[in-house]
């Protein structure tokens, strides 16, 4: 995947934090907001790596999945906490920040592939064989 493709997940992210935070009461919309953006921005070291490690082929979907559910507990959520969120709405919110990483990481991954698949198929074959 290229840079593009690393800021395209950047992007979905932002829009699909916005979406949640809008399905969301509206006592705790800002806050869901601003802890959702918190967590991409305390993942987005792992994000990267994970970035390259499905462009090259070196990590599965079930691999991810279980690595992002090693980061759940880097999830702080201060704001909504602070708010008075109960503990088990906590860890519920923090599967859906959880799911909107590995649905934008899986997304473009994909459009990626069927992306480069076309390009590979408009170009001469000795191209590729240098």
């Amino acid at each position: 995947m290229s840079k593009f493709e690393l800021e395209q997940i950047y992007l979905q992210l932002e829009h699909e934090i916005k979406r949640l935070s809008q399905s969301t009461d509206i006592v705790y919309r800002d806050a869901t907001r601003e802890d959702a953006q918190q967590a991409v921005i305390d993942l987005k070291s792992d994000i990267d790596n994970w970035v390259v490690r499905l462009r090259d082929r070196s990590i599965s979907c079930y691999e991810l999945e279980n690595l992002l559910e090693n980061k759940r507990s880097k999830i702080k959520l201060m704001r909504l906490k602070n708010k008075g969120l109960d503990e088990m709405e906590m860890e519920i919110f923090k599967g859906d920040v959880l799911r909107l990483i590995a649905r934008a990481l899986i997304n473009t991954y994909l459009e990626s592939l069927f992306r480069n698949q076309k390009t590979l198929n408009q170009f001469p074959q000795e191209l590729y064989e240098q």
